[in-house]
């Protein structure tokens, strides 16, 4: 198979590809940063976040990259409850508040208080075992310009097949209702809507699939 020019190569994700992929997930999401912010803000936040995904299961984080540049990516883990441990344990809690409170992330407490209120129910709406799973398909973000491209669909397979190897036995997912392209590509994948669930934002539909 011959590539075309501008296809994406897919890989796992390095560190220096943090700050790319939180200004990726600011442009594809820009409702999220409205509904938080009211404003542009730079992608260290974000990047920060990421890296406790990274550091907690670096095998499950998968980009694709275009023109030396990410064009997407796929946080897939088999154990998510490690990203909180990381999160704990080595320190990045304690950085990302002196981050915030140097002002670096240019954002204020209200922002703040309702991502802590969003988190602190996410957690708890997870302890449902009906639809709990530690294994998630937990974020994927495409670049505007590669989106309708089958990127997404590409770093879903490879979230999804690593998850395999990990022999996990049920994989759950979050999305909104209104995300007609992403509810039509997980529903191919065999992802079924079990539940529902809501935050500040708004909705979000929880599904579930079964691996066999």
């Amino acid at each position: 198979m011959v590539l075309q020019p501008d296809a994406p190569v897919y890989r796992l994700a390095v560190i220096e590809d943090l700050r790319a992929l939180g200004a990726l997930f600011l442009a594809a999401f820009p409702e999220s940063v409205a509904h938080y912010v009211g404003h542009a803000i730079p992608p260290d936040l974000l990047a920060d976040a990421l890296a406790i995904c990274l550091e907690a299961e670096p095998e499950a984080f998968y980009v694709a990259v275009a023109h030396g540049t990410p064009v997407g990516y796929i946080f897939a883990p088999a154990h998510f409850s490690r990203v909180v441990t990381t999160c704990l344990r080595r320190g990045y809690l304690v950085r990302m508040l002196l981050a915030w409170l140097s002002g670096r992330y240019q954002i204020g407490v209200c922002p703040v208080w309702i991502g802590l209120k969003n988190w602190l129910h996410f957690f708890r709406d997870a302890r449902d075992a009906s639809l709990g799973s530690d294994a998630r398909i937990f974020s994927v973000a495409v670049a505007p310009s590669y989106q309708g491209k089958g990127v997404g669909n590409s770093l879903l397979q490879y979230g999804m097949a690593y998850l395999h190897k990990q022999r996990v036995t049920k994989v759950r997912l979050e999305v909104r209702p209104e995300n007609g392209p992403a509810l039509h590509l997980y529903a191919q994948a065999g992802f079924v809507v079990r539940g529902r669930t809501r935050d500040s934002q708004g909705d979000w539909l929880i599904m579930l699939k079964e691996m066999e």
